[in-house]
């Protein structure tokens, strides 16, 4: 590819797909993105796009840094970020019933946020938030909806803000928050949590008290039928 074409911005029905050069230093793919972000501010100003990269298996370590770029430039306006080429989505069976609780709101609500929240970053949505990444110390996650984290969570996290939300709930891979909300119920995470890497856990709220099972169907049950009780 040459070096005008080591980055190409192609705009799409659903915002824009970035290919990046296979062969280029990262360094050089840093550069010509960042110029051609700035070439890109004139046609797409005002508009809202999710972004998309194609054309180049990245570690985990350049992916950071793109998102980052992407988080510190004001050129384009990106809502979402979708998942890197060898980086699908991991979810199991269990994950579906979670799948299917999103499906049935509208997919604008969701936001994807890709990458480690670390300290000083605060993540903030009206509706339900995603995070591929861990939430670190210091990190903070406030959605209206749900919190679903591929990560593992030891900053401050806080769902179901919107009150429309009537069974919020959050779930991550670990979860030994700093602190932990569901709708008006604030708590500080028990010390005795343990972290699981081999099964995601479930943070929901039963009789105005924050409950952290592992997700099973026997937690999903425990979680629909305490709400039901409470009429929400």
């Amino acid at each position: 590819m040459g070096e005008g074409n080591i980055v190409v911005f192609k705009g799409t029905v659903d915002g824009i797909v970035v290919i990046l050069d296979e062969q280029a230093p990262f360094e050089e793919v840093i550069s010509y993105f960042k110029q051609k972000l700035n070439e890109s501010k004139a046609f797409f100003k005002g508009s809202k796009v999710g972004i998309r990269f194609k054309g180049r298996l990245l570690s985990s370590d350049e992916q950071e840094v793109l998102i980052d770029i992407l988080r510190r430039q004001n050129i384009i306006n990106i809502s979402f970020v979708h998942p890197f080429e060898n980086e699908p989505i991991p979810y199991d069976e269990k994950m579906l019933w979670v799948k299917n609780e999103l499906d049935t709101m509208n997919g604008s609500l969701t936001h994807f946020y890709y990458g480690i929240i670390r300290s000083g970053i605060e993540v903030e949505y009206p509706g339900n938030v995603v995070v591929f990444g861990d939430i670190n110390p210091g990190g903070v996650v406030k959605a209206g909806g749900n919190v679903i984290v591929f990560g593992i969570v030891k900053g401050k996290i806080h769902a179901g803000l919107d009150a429309n939300f009537k069974a919020p709930f959050i779930i991550s891979k670990g979860m030994t928050p700093i602190q932990i909300g569901l709708k008006n119920v604030i708590a500080p995470c028990s010390k005795e949590e343990k972290i699981s890497l081999e099964e995601f856990q479930i943070a929901y709220l039963d009789n105005e008290q924050i409950y952290i099972d592992v997700l099973d169907q026997k937690s999903i049950n425990h979680m629909l039928l305490a709400n039901e009780n409470q009429g929400v």
